[in-house]
């Protein structure tokens, strides 16, 4: 992504009275040629039927457990907290390096041969957010990156995160959408 400029080298750039360069929102990589500072979002649309249609998706909050007094040498330990998405809200996660969280999806009405629910676990990498405002109408189409992780019921007409054509879409064709319903 490019756009033009007057400047055909960096020592061109304007400087205020502070010796702060003019924002450029990019580098120059040529001769009149910005390389603009901007960004890309993958999504991926998986539609899990964990030993049948009956699923249920589950935060499971890492906490952590301090100890009483004299209880243990330890002072503290971790427990997990379960907890079942009840609406398109609670399948909506950001994540954050301070709220450690696991991710599953489970049928809670079959179970593994030691008594689990059958499942997966959902592991996400790294991710990033978007910076922009949410009403800045590319964030509006691309609504999908305001979490990193999208949890909703099946519905065939609701296949693709940022609508069927993202850069033309108007924001009213998205996850973010039809997670308010």
């Amino acid at each position: 992504m490019v756009k033009g400029t007057t400047y055909e080298n960096k020592n061109q750039v304007k400087k205020d009275k502070e010796g702060n360069e003019e924002e450029l929102y990019g580098t120059i990589l040529s001769e009149n040629v910005i390389g603009v500072t901007h960004d890309h979002y993958v999504t991926f649309y998986l539609d899990l039927d964990v030993d049948g249609p009956e699923n249920s998706f589950v935060k499971v909050n890492l906490k952590r457990q301090e100890t009483k007094p004299g209880e243990s040498p330890r002072k503290s330990y971790m427990k997990a907290v379960r907890n079942i998405a009840k609406t398109k809200k609670g399948g909506q996660i950001k994540l954050s390096l301070y709220d450690p969280s696991e991710f599953h999806v489970i049928n809670s009405g079959k179970t593994t041969r030691v008594g689990n629910p059958t499942g997966y676990k959902i592991v996400p990498r790294a991710t990033a957010a978007s910076l922009l405002d949410h009403d800045d109408p590319p964030q509006m189409r691309g609504a999908f990156s305001n979490n990193q992780l999208w949890v909703t019921p099946y519905n065939k007409s609701e296949q693709w995160a940022g609508g069927l054509f993202t850069y033309q879409s108007h924001g009213d064709d998205t996850l973010a959408v039809w997670s308010e319903r």
